[in-house]
């Protein structure tokens, strides 16, 4: 790696390492980049530097959410955490906290409302789109449509406003 010092390394592999304890969610590698670089924590090279070498050391693992790369923390590396929690700064750890419960939402949200589409035989495309709450399916939508672009933006809707669609499609059934 090409940090000057091996404290500073094992400090930003600590931050890296509360913030995944902290989310206590698995998150994928763009939410997790995103959330790091717009906070200025550590440039976009070393985080992923970093993120393989948890993941090579068993401190982290990931797994697939939705066709993505998603990220958590490992029984090792909560204790790595618990074990050195006095070298990670009061301030980062009171920062984290605090940004994380935005971060908390959104990570929560993307895992409730899902949508994607797939290739029929025929030639044509069926788009699923769902909201969970508490792991259970409330919502659960299936439409065939004749184009892999008309997928494509049925699925982008879903995703920019699941709440104003359900409640709108939930309203046109309640109508008597």
């Amino acid at each position: 790696m090409l940090l000057e010092s091996g404290n500073k390394l094992a400090q930003i592999k600590l931050k890296v390492l509360f913030i995944l304890n902290t989310l206590n969610l698995p998150i994928t590698n763009m939410e997790l980049t995103r959330f790091i670089l717009e906070n200025n924590y550590m440039d976009y090279f070393t985080l992923q530097e970093v993120v393989l070498e948890l993941k090579k050391d068993g401190f982290m693992d990931s797994g697939h959410t939705e066709g993505k790369e998603s990220y958590m923390i490992t029984t090792v590396g909560r204790e790595a955490v618990e074990m050195f929690n006095d070298r990670i700064p009061m301030r980062f750890k009171l920062e984290i906290t605090d940004k994380l419960k935005t971060l908390q939402k959104e990570v929560k949200r993307n895992k409730d409302l899902f949508a994607h589409y797939y290739q029929r035989k025929d030639k044509d495309f069926t788009v699923i789109i769902q909201a969970l709450q508490e792991s259970i399916t409330i919502f659960n939508l299936s439409l065939n449509v004749p184009t892999e672009k008309l997928a494509k933006e049925i699925v982008a809707k879903w995703k920019k406003s699941p709440d104003k669609i359900y409640s709108e499609i939930i309203n046109i059934l309640m109508r008597s």
